[in-house]
């Protein structure tokens, strides 16, 4: 169920990334975390308290690339050429 580390998003946030992150730790939709957070605010009280607190104490990850998006940019800059590129390419589909 879960997986990976329990990071605040980079990606996917709408204040702190807090509610993307843990959606994504958890593999579930991110609006649905938000809807049970927004829940969980009217509820019971305390989901204010605890997105401020996973928001001190989250670290925020880093995005992350593929070693193909890696390999596509130095194509793009210049740093390999083609042959290099869909031997990249290649090796990571074994």
């Amino acid at each position: 169920m879960a997986t990976g580390r329990l990071v605040r998003s980079t990606t996917d946030r709408k204040i702190a990334g807090v509610a993307g992150g843990l959606a994504a730790y958890l593999d579930l939709d991110p609006t649905l975390v938000r809807v049970l957070w927004v829940v969980t605010v009217i509820g019971a009280g305390f989901g204010v308290l605890a997105y401020i607190i996973l928001w001190i104490v989250l670290p925020e990850g880093a995005p992350q690339a593929s070693a193909v998006d890696i390999a596509e940019e130095r194509y793009a800059r210049g740093e390999i050429g083609v042959e290099e590129l869909a031997r990249i390419k290649q090796d990571l589909q074994r």
